[in-house]
């Protein structure tokens, strides 16, 4: 079986493929997800779940260690306008122009 280092390389085949490696069991664990409720659609309306949320979930349960990382925010503007506010008010004794 392929080696899988990123999410974005999973397929529909290789969850197939991985999970009836693992067993019938596993097998069962995607046919439940699938057939899961999900939220309605921003209309209103039923949908079935979604490729991409069966593969971040099969890889929450089967594969964690290549779950994305989520990127570490860069202040805003604001922010850094606000933190330099706030040093020169220290400086100032507190006061407000």
């Amino acid at each position: 079986m392929k080696e899988i280092t990123n999410i974005k390389e999973i397929t529909t085949d290789f969850i197939i493929e991985y999970l009836a490696e693992q067993g019938e069991e596993h097998e069962q664990w995607l046919i439940d997800l699938y057939d899961s409720e999900v939220k309605p659609d921003k209309n209103g309306k039923p949908r079935t779940i979604s490729f991409i949320e069966i593969r971040q979930e099969f890889v929450k349960e089967y594969m964690p260690e290549i779950l994305p990382v989520p990127k570490e925010k860069k202040p805003t503007m604001q922010s850094k306008i606000d933190e330099l506010r706030a040093k020169l008010n220290k400086g100032k004794g507190g006061k407000k122009k």
